[in-house]
């Protein structure tokens, strides 16, 4: 890898302003909404920059207060965003949150129709931040926004390519944002292009059709795809990993949720940055530990410091319940 490298990470991708009633309401019945700010490779940045790396995030914004206001807040926890892209046009994505209470479900609505970031153009990127960057990192969230978000995830991957920068990447298929058929032969493209990947075992299944174990299905990906990592995130289960022909396993973490949007993000950082200091097994520890984490914090952000995930890691290993900091 070039000696050049003074980045850790850099990410691509869309950020939101996210809107939910207090208290379980229903958005139908609310009085008021909580506006927070969330994107999945900002939410992973976030965290990758409180753990202590140096971290930049790309996206198109809309110059706007909106857009301002989330530019301020992933700035505020130390990502740079000088890299992001202003515009006049276009609008700055909403979407609305109501958690549920069994048996009523979460819900999400979505109002990112003509976004700035879905107009981005492939000759938008600055190309010497991603030579610069040791991994470049984003998801199949932003690859389905549009045709020219496509595009440019591709070219981004490919400078990344040549430069010797590791692609990162997270297939997180979203119904709403597009059918299977069109997932399959855009993300099939796209893994070409991928060194690390995280994917739910559920999502692979469903969209690139490769089924069997957990196992299987790792090690089929990794070797169709010439993975250096391929990660499987098996919801209650843990999650899988496979690098060189060598199966890693990560136990789950007990979880009292409070807020799950974002744990994916966190257990994708957590993964990273476990990873390039210690490897696969770390990578999987610290994701899932992450994760559970970030199921107890309100809002997209996983806030945390690397001793608490420390923590949870050698507790679970004593069987350790948690208690009162003091």
């Amino acid at each position: 890898m070039s000696g050049s490298k003074e980045i850790d990470v850099v990410s691509l991708g869309e950020t939101m302003i996210r809107y939910s009633p207090k208290d379980h309401n229903r958005l139908e019945q609310a009085e008021k909404l909580e506006a927070k700010v969330g994107g999945t490779e900002s939410n992973f940045s976030v965290l990758l920059s409180q753990l202590g790396m140096k971290v930049v995030w790309i996206s198109k914004l809309t110059d706007n207060p909106l857009g301002r206001l989330i530019a301020r807040k992933i700035r505020g926890f130390g990502v740079d965003t000088s890299k992001v892209i202003w515009t006049k046009n276009y609008r700055v994505g909403k979407y609305y949150l109501e958690f549920g209470k069994p048996p009523r479900p979460t819900k999400v609505i979505y109002d990112r129709k003509n976004s700035a970031i879905s107009n981005i153009q492939p000759d938008e990127l600055d190309p010497e931040v991603i030579e610069a960057g040791r991994i470049f990192h984003t998801t199949g969230i932003t690859t389905a926004l549009s045709e020219s978000c496509k595009k440019t995830v591709l070219k981004a991957m490919g400078k990344a390519g040549e430069d010797e920068t590791k692609v990162s990447f997270d297939l997180n298929y979203r119904s709403k944002l597009w059918g299977l058929s069109e997932a399959k032969d855009t993300l099939e493209d796209v893994l070409d292009l991928v060194d690390l990947l995280m994917a739910d075992k559920t999502d692979v299944e469903k969209v690139l059709k490769i089924s069997g174990s957990s196992r299987e299905v790792a090690e089929t990906l990794a070797n169709r795809f010439d993975l250096e990592v391929s990660v499987l995130t098996l919801g209650g289960e843990g999650a899988i990993a496979v690098e060189d022909g060598k199966v890693f396993e990560g136990k789950p973490f007990e979880i009292e949720e409070v807020d799950r949007i974002g744990a994916g993000d966190a257990f994708d950082a957590g993964f990273i940055y476990g990873y390039q200091r210690s490897g696969v097994q770390k990578g999987l520890d610290y994701g899932l530990a992450a994760a559970a984490l970030k199921h107890t914090i309100p809002g997209d952000l996983a806030l945390l410091r690397e001793e608490e995930i420390e923590d949870v890691i050698k507790r679970r290993a004593r069987k350790e319940k948690s208690s009162v900091e003091r």
